[in-house]
């Protein structure tokens, strides 16, 4: 059930009212039911993997909790020296639990995710006729399943960690898992941020149902105004990339880039607008990247839920684990300390991004992107200390907005050649464009009469991506003055009319001017991941 189809619209509606009429102590348990409904509209058969992947979670968090209990039961009244004698020896045996469970977990995720990929690859490179025997492996993901299987992950890290206790009502767990606006496409949301939220008791408030729909609207025009109206020319582009050449490349990787953005937070935005009509904030996920005027700034605007889950559960256990320390060490002894350095920085952020490229998909062309990330990220850390002195040394004036707009242009179109490297159809494609992007112009496309947008759609495209732009320019501006609100706290402040007057503009503009029918891209990019 996309959020951007009628069917949806309906739903939350029907949720709104059951949610609101119903005595608050079991508001949450609507919310549960609705869930449970809108993932068993994608395919009942993942509804139970997703419950029975929740059953294990919730059965090991409960042995987990238990060793935690003993632990502070057996050390209450023991000396110093006892205590820490028993925290180690229950943080050993909690680790068992843990590695099990993230096993199970994190197996579940790698069968559907990766396995073809790697039965592929085997079958690629090792022509043995029994192997080539074994069939292909075309097993669906279930819907969100990056996405609940990292929440699982860190509802059982932050537990053994003792940072949270552990849920106790398997039901109110399962309400925090698959939760309906975030269990799609995130945010990735930690237990603590959101689980209680579920379960408080929410009274209807007039004014949060509406900042509720604002966000939501705004995330309406992004996805169906803008993104769609892109889609088809990028599909077209990256499914026929080898019938171009040159500088059509350089249109589609931004022409991508925007879609990509408009589409990805523009589902954040519908789907956190559905929470908040509920009452329940979920974490921002996107801070206007492109205004990013390095590529780890760029990153740290980007889907920020799962940027801090991977410095949360991969790049500080890598680079504080005792392996990597070790290591570290004898690198420093034998090869000195620059080397040593660059070691300690680059081997983590590396980690960082093989994995984060292989979370969107187990694809060579994603892993290639995910490289390509992390080696610019180490370059950029390695040569921040000497690139500051060469631009003193050149006396290039830094505190103007030509150079912020400078380095927002250059990181902007790092990221473009990124985009290619992720959309290509292979290694091949992706070498392809980026070569051609370079060296060949031998041909000049007419974007309005080859690929059918028409001088309305045209409009109506840069009219959307100005507004996009004033938006995005007037809550950038409300940041560095340092605002802690945002546009829709300026509009909450003003009469009644008015702002009821903006909620019916941007419901005639997503009427008018949004794409509908076969032209529309109903499934959202990161549904696949």
């Amino acid at each position: 059930m996309s959020v951007v189809t009628y069917t949806f619209i309906v739903f939350l509606l029907c949720t709104i009212v059951l949610y609101y009429i119903v005595p608050k102590k079991i508001q949450w348990v609507i919310l549960l039911l609705a869930s449970l409904v809108f993932y068993g509209y994608a395919g009942i058969e993942y509804l139970f993997l997703v419950i029975a992947t929740a059953v294990v979670v919730y059965l090991f968090s409960l042995r987990l909790q238990k060793s935690l209990d003993e632990q502070e039961e057996l050390a209450k009244d023991a000396d110093r020296r006892t205590a820490r004698k028993i925290k180690a020896a229950e943080k050993a045996k909690r680790k068992k639990f843990l590695v099990w469970a993230l096993v199970i977990v994190i197996g579940v995720l790698a069968v559907f995710k990766a396995f073809g990929f790697v039965l592929d690859n085997i079958k690629r490179f090792i022509p043995y006729d029994g192997l080539q025997s074994i069939p292909d492996w075309n097993l669906i993901a279930p819907l969100g399943i990056s996405f609940y299987s990292f929440m699982m992950i860190s509802y059982l890290v932050d537990l053994y960690n003792g940072r949270i206790s552990a849920q106790k009502n398997f039901f109110r767990y399962l309400s925090y898992v698959l939760y309906f606006p975030h269990v799609t496409q995130g945010p990735i949301a930690r237990y603590e941020e959101v689980g209680y939220q579920l379960w408080e008791e929410h009274s209807f408030n007039m004014d949060t149902i509406m900042r509720g729909v604002w966000l939501m609207l705004w995330g309406f025009v992004k996805k169906i105004v803008i993104a769609d109206r892109i889609g088809a020319f990028t599909t077209e582009i990256f499914g026929h990339t080898f019938d171009y050449h040159g500088g059509i490349f350089l249109a589609v990787g931004i022409a991508y880039s925007i879609q990509i953005y408009c589409d990805f937070s523009g589902c954040m935005d519908i789907v956190r607008g559905t929470s908040e009509c509920f009452g329940i904030v979920l974490g921002e996920n996107f801070r206007r990247p492109y205004f990013s005027q390095t590529l780890p700034e760029f990153w740290r605007r980007w889907h920020l839920s799962l940027g801090a889950f991977f410095r949360e559960y991969v790049f500080y256990p890598v680079s504080t684990s005792k392996l990597f320390l070790k290591l570290n060490v004898k690198i420093r002894d034998h090869l000195g300390n620059v080397i040593g350095k660059v070691f300690a920085a680059s081997i983590p952020i590396l980690c960082v991004w093989v994995l984060t490229g292989l979370w969107h998909g187990a694809k060579w062309n994603y892993i290639a992107w995910g490289l390509y990330h992390g080696v610019l990220i180490c370059m950029s850390t390695l040569f921040e200390e000497p690139l500051a002195k060469l631009t003193k040394a050149l006396r290039i004036k830094t505190d103007c907005i030509s150079w912020e707009i400078f380095r927002m242009l250059r990181t902007f179109i790092l990221c473009v050649i990124g985009r290619l490297i992720f959309m290509g159809q292979g290694i091949r494609s992706s070498i392809w464009m980026i070569r051609s992007m370079v060296f060949d112009h031998s041909r000049v496309y007419n974007i309005v009469d080859e690929f059918s947008l028409s001088g309305r759609e045209w409009r109506v495209l840069i009219f959307g991506c100005l507004l996009l732009l004033a938006v995005s320019i007037a809550q950038e501006i409300m940041e560095r003055r340092g605002s802690t609100g945002d546009v829709r706290e300026w509009l909450a402040k003003q009469n009644i009319v008015f702002k009821w007057l903006v909620m019916a503009a941007g419901l005639a503009f997503i009427a008018i001017c949004g794409v509908y029918g076969s032209g529309a891209g109903a499934s959202f990019i990161y549904e696949q991941f």
